[in-house]
């Protein structure tokens, strides 16, 4: 009997033993899951001995590491390609200040902020009351004023859409002989985008000013005050009530939680990850930053399963 006894202990310590190492292996594949997707590098020690290393979120969502590696995500989200010169990645810029500050994300959009280069030749990032996020830096403008004869701000447009919003749009046609006037716009292939959708380009450019001259030496006239009605249904004046409207929307927070799974996952949510998503959007509207989204997606259970 006392032979059974013991050996029933011995089977009680190994199976418990068994179970601590398979925690301990849980909370280490959770520390590195942690660390690499907000950091991107590997778990210091701290995080790796910590009991509950979801509960360091917050932490990691401060550091250095995690606001470059967003900033630098942003700036590759917001843009077809790199820009030519730094002075042309406003986005990163304001992203960095953004996050760095804990500020709202809308901030990005609608802040009072100038992105431009001081006298050293450096950019950076200074309060201004005129500014709109950084769709008013003289270099994301030139950057979008595109190609259209009658200087209408079509791709600017199309841009502030998707930056805010996700917008994706593929064009009809790539011909360089296309008509890329008002009429040619007009036509079957190209009139559902440019005026008769809720996203109808040519509407929400029509708020913008347009571009006068070309290159470097382009400038900008301001919009002319006439209303338009996007989004089905708001009316706007200006490229200020656009962009407001914009960001205070559901998308403009959808689009915020999809980038959080693309930079945490790599890949857009899942349909049975709804209720996290849910969540995420809760953090936006009610807390504001995009610290706040990516912590209600990483502090779920299920993101170190």
């Amino acid at each position: 009997m006392r032979r059974l006894l013991g050996l029933g202990a011995v089977v009680v310590a190994l199976a418990a033993q068994a179970q601590s190492a398979e925690e301990l292996d849980r909370r280490e594949r959770c520390a590195v899951r942690l660390s690499v997707a907000i950091t991107g590098k590997a778990p210091g020690v701290d995080l790796l001995a910590s009991i509950d290393p979801q509960a360091q979120a917050d932490a990691l969502l401060d550091t250095v590491d995690f606001i470059e590696r967003f900033a630098r995500f942003t700036n590759a989200s917001f843009n077809r390609n790199p820009g030519m010169s730094a002075e042309d990645d406003v986005a990163y810029y304001l992203a960095w200040e953004v996050l760095s500050k804990r500020q709202p994300w809308k901030q990005l959009f609608v802040g009072q902020y100038k992105v431009e280069k001081n006298a050293s030749d450096a950019v950076v990032v200074t309060n201004d009351p005129q500014g709109l996020g950084y769709f008013r830096s003289s270099t994301w403008k030139r950057r979008y004023a595109g190609n259209e004869p009658n200087g209408v701000l079509l791709s600017a447009a199309y841009r502030i859409l998707q930056n805010t919003i996700g917008l994706k749009l593929v064009p009809s046609t790539n011909s360089p002989d296309a008509d890329i006037s008002a009429n040619g716009r007009q036509s079957v292939g190209c009139r559902g985008c440019h005026f008769d959708s809720i996203f109808a380009l040519d509407t929400v450019a029509s708020v913008l000013g347009k571009r006068v001259g070309t290159g470097a030496t382009a400038t900008f006239s301001p919009p002319d005050g006439t209303p338009a009605t996007v989004l089905g249904g708001a009316v706007v004046h200006d490229d200020k009530e656009l962009v407001t409207t914009l960001v205070e929307s559901e998308a403009f927070r959808f689009r915020a939680c999809r980038m959080g799974f693309e930079f945490l996952y790599n890949r857009r949510e899942n349909s049975c990850e709804g209720p996290v998503f849910d969540r995420c959007m809760k953090e936006l509207r009610n807390n504001g930053t995009m610290q706040a989204a990516l912590a209600a997606i990483v502090k779920d259970p299920s993101f170190c399963q």
